[in-house]
């Protein structure tokens, strides 16, 4: 598990204020209109939590992605962008807040999930068809107000994202608490990032008798923020290999 004194993920707004409670409405309305594309996480059984060696992102990034803004994570296979996206969930869910994760592709895997520590019951999962349905979900989403961090994965997705729908995304997330965290293999959002960071694969470490995996190190660097040049910024350490 990420250390104590490890900063959270998702830091809060600018002005200090706390997040304000679910419109019930709002969100019940939601519930009903995604149907079966829902899954609740506390249906399934839970393995242990698995001891994670994954340095904070709230490290890396001086307080973690900022609430109210869309912030980006992309990266090539075995990146780790899947296992970083883990870490937020992680860090969201056991505070006791909830989180939403978009996924077109159909790539989220509960198991690996809560071997990560992510608390399921507290994760709702989207399975849109296709990117236009899982940008809209997104846009109705940051409008429920009730979901501190919302990932949407388009990872797999082939289809081009027009520039409007990533104005109104930055928009809604400004808008409302909420952190918009968009996973991609190469940049998509452009200028209306807050926070885009890049990662790329690095060292696999072995033990020498007998040779076992140990853990596998991921370079990380913010290629756009809205204050301050790109840099790198650090090394990113999963215990397993990274899930993507």
């Amino acid at each position: 598990m990420p250390p104590s004194h490890a900063r959270p993920a998702v830091r809060p707004g600018p002005d200090g204020v706390p997040l304000r409670p679910p419109p019930s409405e709002a969100l019940n309305r939601l519930l009903r209109d995604l149907g079966p594309a829902l899954q609740r996480g506390n249906r399934l059984a839970l393995p242990a939590p698995r001891e994670a060696e994954a340095t904070s992102v709230g490290q890396l990034l001086a307080g973690g992605f900022p609430r109210g803004q869309l912030s980006e994570i992309s990266g090539p296979a075995s990146a780790g962008c899947t296992s970083l996206a883990l870490e937020l969930l992680q860090h969201t869910t056991r505070s006791g807040e909830l989180a939403a994760v978009i996924d077109p592709g159909d790539a989220f895997d509960p198991p690996s999930a809560a071997r990560a520590g992510v608390a399921l019951e507290r994760v709702l999962w989207v399975r849109p068809p296709d990117t236009a349905k899982a940008l809209r979900c997104a846009e109705r989403l940051l409008q429920t107000e009730g979901f501190p961090l919302v990932i949407l994965d388009l990872v797999d997705s082939k289809q081009l994202v027009p520039p409007a729908a990533w104005l109104r995304l930055a928009r809604g997330a400004a808008a409302h608490p909420s952190a918009l965290v968009v996973l991609s293999r190469e940049r998509l959002s452009g200028s209306h990032a807050a926070i885009a960071l890049g990662l790329h694969p690095g060292r696999a470490h072995w033990s020498e008798d007998p040779p076992l995996f140990e853990r596998l190190e991921c370079g990380a660097k913010i290629l756009r923020q809205r204050r301050g040049p790109p840099r790198e910024c650090g090394t990113l350490r999963f215990a397993q290999a990274p899930l993507d």
